[in-house]
């Protein structure tokens, strides 16, 4: 099934919108992306945003970019995953005004097979937008990205992945959830 004509193919419509939480007040940010060469078909698989200003701990980037992306299709007809790495990068200017400190923020890491079927339920080419926590990080910044999957060629006779819970969602969510059932479950017990 690895035969380029029956590999689905998708304009996908990348978006970074902001990242908010960010600790410093001055410097600038960027955000480099790259997805598996063996998935984009025109050399398009790296890119990175313009480097722009942190403004009251949040960062306005308003990027966009479309560009086509080949995913494949496994023995059991599931689109296999894709993934996109998104490194998130602050500079900022330390002691003299000629030395530029770049410190890498935290990384974000998406399966852009999971946006396929999301990405038929929703309207425009906004697509799906969420926000994601920066993950192998020190701060709670989180990273606004939107992904619109539109397949313009190959296979249409699969099977995709389930949109998984943005792991900022599910972290604090899940932290909640998981501290209010040990709270109910020893309700009523008496320790010894």
């Amino acid at each position: 099934m690895n035969n380029p004509l029956t590999q689905p193919k998708f304009d996908l419509t990348l978006r970074i919108i902001d990242l908010n939480n960010v600790p410093l007040v001055t410097g600038t940010a960027f955000i480099k992306y790259s997805l598996p060469s063996s998935s984009a078909t025109s050399g398009e698989h790296t890119g990175r945003t313009e480097r722009c200003p942190i403004t009251e701990h949040k960062v306005q980037f308003d990027y966009a970019r479309t560009f086509p992306v080949r995913l494949t299709i496994d023995k059991s007809n599931n689109l296999s995953e894709c993934p996109i790495h998104f490194e998130i990068l602050q500079e900022f200017h330390s002691g003299t005004v000629t030395k530029v400190e770049r410190v890498p923020l935290g990384h974000v890491v998406l399966n852009l097979a999971e946006y396929v079927e999301e990405s038929d339920q929703v309207d425009g080419e906004e697509g799906v937008v969420r926000r994601y926590l920066l993950q192998d990080s020190k701060i709670n910044s989180t990273l606004k990205i939107g992904v619109f999957m539109k397949q313009i060629d190959g296979e249409r006779n699969f099977v995709a992945p389930p949109l998984r819970t943005a792991a900022v969602f599910g972290g604090i969510a899940g932290i909640m959830a998981g501290e209010r059932e040990g709270v109910e479950e020893n309700v009523g017990r008496m320790f010894h």
